[in-house]
């Protein structure tokens, strides 16, 4: 008889793993990662860490705390660092959520935080949502004697959705104070300055609410792991008794504190995402396929008229023609869409000239 985990097994969403057929350079817009090399600060910070790589990053981030804190205003104890965000998010269920609790999402709310209640025990609750968007009515009326969790993404990973941070306040006024509000703005920079410290300015109003960010986006450290949340001050030495010792290493910490530093660059690059993101959307419109409204740095799109098996053709044909790696959402009430990064504007060119290609091939 073999040992009986308790974690119930989840499927490993398989990617494109097959040589490039004509040997095309491999551009991966799957993972909704930034098209740029690291600024010179970044490099330059991470030249320096390697030189003192034996040692152990300060295990408390309290260089990056304090940075954090001077960008955006925050008082540093009111922030912890982690490996990414998904670990804080793990961090976070791990702290009030057990089994025989509700963990609440929207209907396509961030696969992460379904991760997160499988591996707690905990009972996912999906609220629906109204055209592919947050329901803030449905969410309250799913909670429950049960509920200990609200796990909200905006903008949204999938669908790059978003609502406004006054629907988020009217959330966090109107929930229970005994559950605990996660609102992951991990693409925030990409809707904005204003919305993220709107968003900030709702933790200082509630007790029961936390912030989650990331450098993995807008800063272009996917590769360094480096998230922060932003909680009430009685809340962050819980989340430290939950998160492990030193989890951001020293290179991280000084990427990301590098980066803290190069706002005029950092936003620069988000500017031509965003323009980016208008521009191939409005080609996908003309080439006939519909485009979820996304304020995040990727768009997620469906051929009009389309089915499951005509998108598996062109992620398949994309991949065969251009070599470009697209996410194919297979997730319930999405699988007749896929989902990409903006790349640099020579990438997305050439998305838009597979796409037509395969349209064309269809048609005749």
């Amino acid at each position: 008889m073999r040992p009986q985990p308790y974690l119930e097994p989840m499927r490993i969403r398989g990617r494109i793993a097959t040589p490039q057929p004509l040997g095309l350079p491999i551009i991966n817009l799957g993972f909704n990662e930034l098209p740029y090399p690291p600024t010179p600060g970044v490099a330059e910070a991470l030249a320096r860490a390697e030189a003192h790589v034996q040692s152990y990053g300060n295990p408390h981030c309290n260089g990056l705390r304090e940075a954090l804190g001077a960008r955006f205003g925050i008082d540093p104890d009111a922030i912890i660092c982690g490996n990414g965000s998904e670990e804080l998010l793990d961090v976070i269920a791990r702290t009030f959520a057990r089994p025989g609790d509700e963990i609440l999402i929207s209907q396509y709310g961030y696969v992460q935080f379904a991760l997160t209640a499988n591996r707690v025990g905990a009972s996912l609750v999906k609220a629906p949502e109204a055209a592919m968007t947050t329901d803030i009515d449905a969410l309250l009326a799913a909670v429950s004697d049960h509920t200990r969790l609200l796990f909200l993404a905006n903008p949204n990973n999938p669908t790059g959705t978003m609502i406004p941070a006054s629907e988020l306040r009217r959330l966090a006024a109107a929930l229970p104070d005994h559950i605990v509000l996660v609102l992951d703005i991990a693409y925030g920079e990409f809707a904005g300055s204003d919305y993220c410290a709107d968003v900030h300015a709702i933790v200082a109003d509630h007790e029961n609410v936390v912030v989650t960010r990331t450098f993995s986006k807008a800063y272009g450290l996917a590769g360094a792991r480096v998230g922060w949340a932003h909680g009430p001050d009685w809340l962050i030495p819980v989340l430290y008794a939950a998160r492990g010792m030193g989890t951001v290493n020293a290179l991280a910490q000084a990427a990301a504190i590098a980066a803290l530093g190069e706002a005029g660059t950092v936003d620069r690059r988000v500017a031509e995402i965003v323009s980016e993101r208008a521009r191939v959307a409005r080609a996908l419109d003309e080439l006939g396929l519909t485009t979820l409204p996304s304020r995040a740095n990727f768009l997620m799109a469906t051929i009009r008229d389309g089915d499951a098996a005509l998108t598996e053709a062109l992620v398949q044909h994309l991949f065969d023609s251009g070599g470009i790696i697209v996410n194919r959402t297979r997730e319930a009430g999405l699988e007749t869409y896929f989902r990409f990064s903006l790349g640099l504007s020579v990438h997305n060119d050439l998305l838009l000239e597979c796409i037509r290609k395969f349209l064309e091939m269809q048609e005749n």
